[in-house]
């Protein structure tokens, strides 16, 4: 940075200079007193103010701070990074606006506004910082090549664009190309070179057209059969293209997406215009045959498709096991859907699911004439389901109150379809419900991530979606480089984090890292102090625009909402108690002067990611999404979590938008997706409107919502009719915890949603009071009430696990593992799974709060006679007769006897196997006393009774 810059912390004596001249780093430590409150600082230039103090805790993190000196704003980018020591944190000033050339040639520039400054020189493959002196809100600069006269147009350099500059000179041009991150902006200019330019106009016709930008003076005639590159006489202007349609008519297309449409000129003629992109240059083609406009326009949307592949996978599982500790980690699991009920048009192909009540009231009649059916009862197949529904299961079809085809189905875990034609590819994906189970016993959440279904009173009226959907439509231009993509959107509901320290150790166990050596900390500590002497072209982080750009007409990724559970007890693995924090979290913690507690269902809203008509590198599009959605949750977790303050809105991200918090979130289950053959269907029918900003549309952008409730209050933009729903399913919440005991022995109680509603409602209530300042001052309210009181009331039952943890109105059923965890024999083989092995060994764990979970190993067990609850099992060192209990749920062991405590060997009698105990003749329920001193197990198949006696008997010699 130029001009030297000072930093201070809270107390005003912790001053520290950096003069111009000096290159090296500076030490800056915060005095004893502050070391663990809040540590902040600010910074001033020269001898200016002081800018407004941000944290330098918050590694990872980014943003911009004022400083003003003699009646200049400077703007300074600040990075905060970790050190490879993790303990120092790197803090990097840099100027907030940089021009980088990329051109072979030295470029100079100037604000529009201030014709009298010198202009900023940049050198070929270098770059320059830029401090904008300007007070004008518009931030616009001009551009010229070094040794020549010719200004460029003004254009915006604090908005994300690429624009082409035309130069009235030899260079013809120059490309300006402007990004931005949350702490730095970058203006690069690259030359021009064929096939740049915004567009080619063509003129097909034999009559001469004038054209002319909007909202210009000048018009452009084209001659018959003439061919135009044209950029943009004002390139901040609104790149729209206007020209005569004959009879007092205009037509005004904006050139950055595909169109198609068609004037008469004269009164005998008809002429079809066309927009399409031909490689990185959109092209403007006027003709009188409409045939070679709707080939340029719909190449491959009306082609018959030549291949077709569905690959559908029933469902997958995973399992990860540290076969060194003898324990199943983790298990991640894809699985089906339950049965749903779709409806089709009789003339049409697509199937449409119905919501989830008709559903389930659809399904309640299914079974209901299946099972008449099955008994041999004259039945009816015209069922009336409710008042308004009458179907035909004979005939499958809905009869009442529209007739529609009908079937029953159900979603596959993973499914994915391809269509190909010769100029188009449609790429469908869903992956139905994704869950990830901790299989380790004594956890605390024994389910780490499951998608958080919507509240049911929305959700009856919604159809099931799945947890994850991928809809590409692409176009395939043969003689292109750049590949088009019209619709590429991305899906993915509501879910959950729940994430204990025992669950963490068990993964870092299995994935450990060696020691690192002194030589290569000191390699380390080299590399880090070697950052201060890099020029500031080290520092861009910008990727080299040479990169193949592809174009993408709408690309969506939806909001995330995520749940976040955390708890610091958890696992007593075998390295005994695995409760602590690994190395790497200490350091960072105590680097950040924070003590980390548990934390309840914390709700993380990261914005949607959306881009339209816009070319992108690949590399530009994967580090555009992780920074929108990394920067946000890190930001996010500072403020929610640990309860520190970050340089900017933890909420929404400075990325080039102008528009408020309200416009970047909506809730994942109303987003709206297509399918690429029903977008395709759109495209052919002429539905222009589904480019529109409608969540049932392609975008899903809420526009709706947002424009019934008015800018600034909606904190969640949940439309009106949710906003109720929501509200009553709140008002019914139970008013005290003690729901009572639940009978199927987890005494477990509903959790309560205090937090969660207050994080919805305050901002609402505030906005509606004060504005905008009321919604951010809402937004506050609501964050602290979420990280004051963690969320779940939870009543600690006999387990004294979380497990009961759940949002009383939001949560249908309770989610649990989807499988035991393995059971591992005494040679800790590996062996394929089996669930009654696991559900045996389980029981055993659990038995008694864990009473033999260390001293048995499990070896086999059974229900005493069908549909009994009754169990028998075995283990290397005992015999066990177990019980349900049935008021307050839990086994509890009836009898038991070691191997050693049998006095005789176990044999066969009529009623089933006799233990010789060497106890007197005693009943008790359900088994009989015997002549001889002992037990008699009541089994019934005689090929059960010899494997029982024989494993018994395997078991005494041990």
């Amino acid at each position: 940075m130029a001009g030297s810059a000072v930093v201070q912390s809270d107390e005003t004596a912790n001053v520290i200079y950096h003069p111009e001249d000096f290159k090296g780093p500076v030490l800056f430590s915060f005095r004893a007193k502050s070391f663990f409150g809040k540590k902040k600082a600010s910074i001033r230039v020269e001898d200016g103010e002081w800018s407004d103090k941000f944290s330098l805790d918050v590694a990872g993190s980014s943003g911009v701070v004022n400083c003003t000196t003699g009646g200049t704003t400077y703007q300074v980018g600040v990075h905060i990074q970790l050190t490879h020591s993790t303990l120092t944190k790197q803090v990097i000033f840099m100027p907030y606006y940089v021009l980088v050339n990329n051109a072979s040639y030295v470029v100079e520039c100037q604000e529009a506004d201030r014709p009298a400054d010198p202009w900023i020189k940049v050198k070929p493959g270098e770059c320059s910082p830029l401090w904008p002196r300007s007070k004008d809100q518009k931030k616009e600069m001009r551009v010229k090549i070094q040794g020549t006269s010719e200004m460029s147009a003004p254009f915006a350099y604090s908005t994300v664009h690429t624009t082409m500059l035309k130069l009235y000179n030899k260079y013809g041009g120059v490309n300006v190309d402007v990004q931005m991150t949350e702490g730095a902006v970058y203006v690069t200019f690259s030359p021009y070179s064929p096939g740049m330019a915004p567009a080619l106009m063509l003129n097909h016709t034999s009559d001469a057209l004038s054209l002319w930008e909007k909202d210009s003076n000048t018009i452009i005639t084209l001659k018959p059969h003439e061919l135009l590159l044209y950029a943009w006489e004002n390139p901040t202007g609104s790149h729209c293209i206007v020209w005569n349609a004959g009879k007092k008519k205009e037509i005004t297309d904006e050139l950055r997406k595909d169109g198609i449409g068609e004037f008469e000129p004269n009164e005998d003629r008809q002429v079809w215009w066309v927009s399409f992109l031909d490689g990185m240059q959109r092209v403007l083609l006027f003709t009188p045959d409409m045939n070679i406009a709707r080939d340029a326009q719909s190449a491959g949307e009306l082609e018959p498709l030549d291949k077709e592949i569905t690959v559908s996978i029933h469902g997958l599982g995973l399992s990860l096991v540290n076969n060194l500790t003898r324990v199943e980690v983790m298990y991640l699991g894809i699985a089906s859907s339950g049965v749903i009920w779709e409806t089709c048009k009789s003339n049409k192909q697509r199937f449409k699911a119905l919501s989830v009540k008709d559903c389930l009231a659809v399904e309640e009649a299914f079974e209901r004439y299946t099972m008449e059916l099955a008994i041999g009862k004259a039945v009816n197949p015209r069922v009336v389901v409710d008042s308004k529904t009458e179907v035909d299961f004979e005939t499958g079809e809905v009869l009442r109150p529209f007739k529609r085809r009908l079937r029953r189905t159900f979603q596959t875990g993973l499914w994915l379809q391809m269509k190909t034609s010769p100029h188009q590819l449609q790429l469908h994906a869903k992956v139905n419900r994704l869950q990830i189970d901790n299989q380790m016993y004594d956890c605390v959440f024994p389910v780490v991530l499951a998608p958080v279904p919507p509240p049911k009173s929305v959700a009856a009226d919604s159809a099931l979606k799945p947890f994850a959907e991928l809809s590409i439509v692409q176009r395939i231009m043969p003689h292109s480089k750049v590949q088009q993509y019209k619709y590429f959107k991305v899906l993915i509901q509501e879910f959950h984090v729940k994430v204990d320290m025992g669950f963490i150790n068990a993964l870092l166990e299995m994935f450990e890292a060696e020691e690192v050596s002194e030589t290569e900390e000191m390699r380390l500590f080299e590399e880090d102090q070697q950052l201060v002497g890099k020029p500031l072209l080290a520092h861009v982080t910008l990727v080299s625009t040479q990169e193949q750009k592809n174009f993408y007409d709408l690309l969506h990724f939806s909001p995330l909402k995520i749940h976040l559970s955390f708890s610091l007890s958890g696992g007593s693995g075998p390295k005994a108690p695995g409760q602590e924090t690994p190395h790497f979290m200490n350091v960072l913690l105590q680097s950040l002067g924070v003590t980390l507690t548990d934390v309840q269902d914390v709700v993380f809203k990261l914005a949607y990611f959306e881009r339209q008509y816009t070319f992108l590198t690949q590399h530009q599009l994967i580090s555009e999404v992780s920074m929108h959605y990394a920067g946000q949750s890190v930001k996010q977790l500072y403020v929610l979590v640990l309860g520190l303050d970050v340089i900017g809105n933890p909420y929404g991200l400075v990325l080039g938008f102008t528009q408020g918090v309200e416009d970047l979130f909506y809730e994942p289950f109303q987003g709206a997706i297509q399918g690429p053959g029903e977008f395709a269907e759109g495209l052919v029918l002429g539905v222009r409107s589904l480019f529109g900003h409608t969540v049932g549309g392609a975008a899903g952008a809420v526009s709706r919502i947002t424009g019934a409730m008015g800018k600034g209050i909606a904190a969640l933009t949940f439309d009106k009719d949710y906003q109720r729903k929501r509200r009553e399913a709140m008002n019914q919440r139970p008013s005290n915890v003690q729901m009572g005991l639940a009978q199927s022995g987890k005494g477990l109680v509903m959790g309560v949603v205090d937090g969660v509603s207050g994080v919805i409602l305050k901002p609402i209530s505030g906005a509606k009071q004060e504005g905008v300042e009321g919604f951010f001052k809402g937004v506050g309210k609501g964050v602290m009430g979420l990280v004051t009181r963690p969320t779940a009331g939870v009543v600690d039952f006999a387990s004294g696990s979380f497990d009961a943890v759940k949002r009383a109105t939001e949560m249908g059923d309770e989610i649990t593992r989807l499988r035991p965890p393995r059971f591992f024999q005494q040679d800790g083989l590996v062996r394929p799974y089996v669930r009654i092995e696991a559900e045996g060994n389980k029981l055993l764990q659990e038995l008694e709060k864990g009473r033999y979970a260390t001293t048995d190993i499990y070896v086999h067990h059974m229900a005493i006679s069908p549909g009994s609850r009754d169990t028998l099992m075995l283990t290397d060192k005992r015999v066990m007769y177990i019980v349900h209990n049935d008021i307050f749920g839990g086994w509890q062991v009836d009898w038991d006897y070691t191997w050693e405590s049998l006095s005789a060997p176990p044999r066969i009698v009529d009623k089933g196997i006799f233990l010789s105990t060497g106890e007197h003749k005693k009943k008790v329920l359900g088994l009989f006393g015997h002549g001889e001193s002992g037990k008699v197990i009541l089994i019934q198949g005689k090929d059960q009774k010899e494997w029982l006696v024989n494993k018994m008997l395997e078991l005494r010699k041990m």
